[in-house]
C-alpha cells in the first residue's frame, strides 16, 4: 500500500530575533561608550596672565615671534658659555652668525635691533636688543640666571617693551616690571587656532 503524499511548509530562516538582538547591543554599547565620556571629560582651564605678561602665540607682532624664537634657541648655546664662566658679549654671539644678534638682511624688517650685553646684574646676565622700530618689534631683553643647572631649564625668560630707549637698571623680576618690560610666557591651554581671549 501506498501512502499518501504528504507536503511540509518549510519557512526560510529568519534573521528578525537575531537583527533586534544586535541593534538591543549596538544601543546599549553607544549609550554606555557616551555615559563614560561625559563622565571623564576635564573641563577646558584657561590660565590667566599676569598684567605683566605677555602671550607669544596671541600678544606678539610675526617680527616679535620670529626674535623671541631666535632668543630662546640662542639661550641653550650661551648658558653653556656661561656654565663655563665665560659671559659672551653681543659682538662675540654676532660673530659666531648667532641669530638674533647678527646683522643680516632681516634686521630691519625685524625692528633692526641694536644688542647689548648687561653682565651680572642681580644674579643675572642679559641681552637687550634696543628696536629701531617698535611698530614692527619692540625692545627685547633675553635673561638667564648665573646659578649653574637652573641656566639651562627655567632660568631663561625673554622680556618686551615697545619702546626705541628700553632701558635696563636691574635684572629681577621687580625692576623689569616697574621699568613696563613684560615678560613673554606661552598658554598651553587655549589652542593655538582659537582665539579664546574675551
Amino acid at each position: 500500500m501506498r501512502e499518501a503524499p504528504q507536503t511540509r511548509l518549510v519557512r526560510p530562516a529568519g534573521a528578525g530575533a537575531e537583527t533586534v538582538l544586535v541593534l538591543i547591543l549596538c544601543g546599549a554599547i553607544l549609550i554606555t561608550s557616551t555615559v563614560i565620556v561625559a563622565l571623564r571629560t576635564a573641563p577646558a582651564v584657561q590660565t590667566a596672565l599676569a598684567n605683566w605678561q605677555i602671550d607669544a602665540r596671541m600678544d606678539l607682532t610675526a617680527a616679535e615671534q620670529g626674535i623671541n624664537a631666535d632668543l630662546r634657541i640662542a639661550a641653550d648655546d650661551i648658558a653653556v658659555a656661561l656654565q663655563g664662566g665665560e659671559v659672551p658679549t653681543a659682538e662675540a654671539l654676532a660673530a659666531e652668525a648667532l641669530a638674533p644678534f647678527l646683522k643680516d638682511a632681516t634686521t630691519g624688517a625685524r625692528g633692526g635691533h641694536a644688542w647689548v650685553t648687561i653682565e651680572g646684574s642681580d644674579g643675572f646676565t642679559g641681552w637687550l636688543g634696543r628696536s629701531a622700530s617698535p611698530e614692527l618689534a619692540g625692545s627685547m631683553l633675553l635673561r638667564i640666571a648665573a646659578d649653574g643647572e637652573t641656566t639651562r631649564k627655567a632660568g631663561i625668560s625673554v622680556w618686551l617693551k615697545r619702546s626705541t630707549t628700553a632701558t635696563v637698571a636691574r635684572l629681577t623680576d621687580e625692576a623689569l616690571i616697574s621699568s613696563g618690560w613684560k615678560e613673554i610666557t606661552i598658554r598651553y591651554d587655549a589652542s593655538v587656532t582659537r582665539d579664546l581671549r574675551p
